[in-house]
């Protein structure tokens, strides 16, 4: 009988060992074929060509489905996983509120110096703790701490990295610690997320996987632009790092009610106390948890980018269950847009039915307006000795303006155009940038030559 207790005992030893490095757990859950997933999931990395990715999905007790795809190859890898970072701040702020050292309806300059983070300093009086969680203090989206200012969407959403910038100053001011520190002490260490960092030496410690961006359709490996206290997006807002099964336990806390972590009472807060996002009331943000009908049932879910990472977590309070998508590539053009369809079987969505070429397709599209663009940029320099020759009628004169004046112009008024600092662009998509600055630059410096020709032609 003790012979069967211990052979009991190193069986149970051999299991758990094994399971603390299985990278492919399959099971059966809300009548989900996980195993057929996976096998789809391996089909779309692949044409998308994403370089690695981790996939976990709990359910309130257990690990239900956990794989790791491409250049991942542990489920404790951990990955920057950007906005999924909010909520870590947002429960690091409900705990203080239970703690009872911060009231979230009281101005935000009762917690900070905000003139060290405002134009205007009494603009910290106007803004509350919620409404930075919230997304609704009136920040702008592109707003960097030092020059925050109030603007007329006060009282609106609208999605901005200040406020949870601000957030976290604002828990280091209260706890009298650093933000890592106190995320560590107080979610980390507790939920036992072993592979979570705060910090770049933690994450590059604990095996924070190599992150990718796109340049024309080619992934292209890069060292991540961790956060300065300059940056647009700061720790509190993006750069904790993490892996697939930490991430697991982190949404089980949620699903047992914020167990050892924080009361029922808090997570129902952050899931419900909420504001909305348009104006047809299927989509709501609140402390760092958008709550969205556009699923076939209610799900609570936050995306997160950034330059070279992508990622995606879900509950779904009916089905008690909790979905973690983790990609170490950011191709804002075209991969990120197709990644919500790639994920949804994880939910048991329906998927959308795409064409199994659309990468190959939108990448060729964008890649031809870039040679288009370039090509315009490079025909007048490989045409120069032509130009000299020919009759300078006011027909050339026109095309010469129109392409060495307006069209640069033009190329350097697209982020003007379309709303976007030219910064995002260059952190997000490069190679967009890149065609912008070095073809505006080529045609610029054409018609500058040309100018010169005939000025010194007419004067000799």
């Amino acid at each position: 009988m003790k012979k069967i207790y211990k052979i009991l005992i190193i069986m149970c030893c051999i299991f758990v060992y094994f399971l603390g490095r299985n990278y492919n757990v399959y099971a059966k859950s809300d009548n989900i074929d996980y195993e057929a997933v996976s096998k789809e999931l391996e089909t779309k990395i692949k044409k998308n060509h994403i370089p690695g990715m981790s996939v976990v999905v709990v359910n309130s007790n257990e690990v239900v489905f956990s794989k790791t795809y491409g250049n991942c190859k542990s489920i404790d890898t951990p990955f920057i996983i950007g906005s999924l970072s909010k909520s870590f701040t947002a429960l690091s702020i409900m705990k203080l509120v239970e703690e009872g050292r911060i009231d979230i309806n009281k101005p935000i300059s009762t917690y900070i110096d905000t003139s060290l983070y405002f134009k205007n300093k009494e603009d910290g009086d106007k803004i509350t703790i919620k409404q930075l969680l919230n997304q609704n203090s009136g920040i702008g989206t592109y707003q960097k701490l030092g020059s925050i200012e109030i603007t007329k969407n006060y009282g609106k959403y609208e999605y901005a990295n200040a406020n949870y910038n601000l957030l976290g100053k604002i828990i280091e001011s209260v706890s009298n610690e650093s933000y890592s520190d106190y995320v560590t002490k107080n979610i980390f260490e507790p939920l036992e997320m072993n592979h979570t960092s705060a910090t770049l030496e933690g994450s590059n410690k604990n095996g924070l996987i190599k992150g990718y961006q796109n340049y024309f359709g080619f992934p292209i490996a890069e060292k991540p632009n961790y956060p300065t206290k300059n940056s647009w997006s700061q720790v509190p807002a993006g750069y904790i790092s993490s892996s697939a099964s930490d991430m697991g336990k982190y949404l089980q806390m949620y699903l047992n009610n914020g167990v050892n972590i924080i009361s029922e009472d808090s997570i129902h807060q952050m899931f419900y106390d909420n504001i909305p996002q348009d104006d047809i009331d299927r989509a709501y943000y609140g402390m760092g948890w958008e709550y969205t009908k556009y699923y076939s049932k209610p799900i609570l879910t936050h995306s997160g980018l950034v330059e070279n990472y992508t990622s995606k977590m879900f509950i779904i309070p009916e089905s008690n269950i909790g979905v973690v998508v983790l990609v170490n590539m950011n191709d804002y053009l075209v991969t990120n847009n197709l990644l919500e369809d790639t994920v949804k079987p994880l939910l048991g969505e329906e998927k959308t039915e795409v064409s199994n070429n659309l990468y190959i397709i939108n990448h060729l599209l964008i890649d031809a307006i870039y040679i288009v663009i370039t090509i315009i940029a490079l025909y007048p320099i490989i045409t120069i000795k032509s130009w000299k020759n020919k009759n300078k009628t006011k027909k050339l004169y026109i095309i010469d303006i129109a392409r060495h004046l307006l069209l640069p112009i033009v190329l350097i008024l697209i982020p003007t155009i379309i709303s976007v600092p030219f910064w995002v662009i260059w952190d997000f998509v490069k190679d967009l940038a890149l065609i912008l600055i070095i073809n505006s630059i080529l045609m610029l410096s054409t018609g500058i030559y040309k100018i010169g020709y005939l000025l010194k032609k007419q004067y000799r």
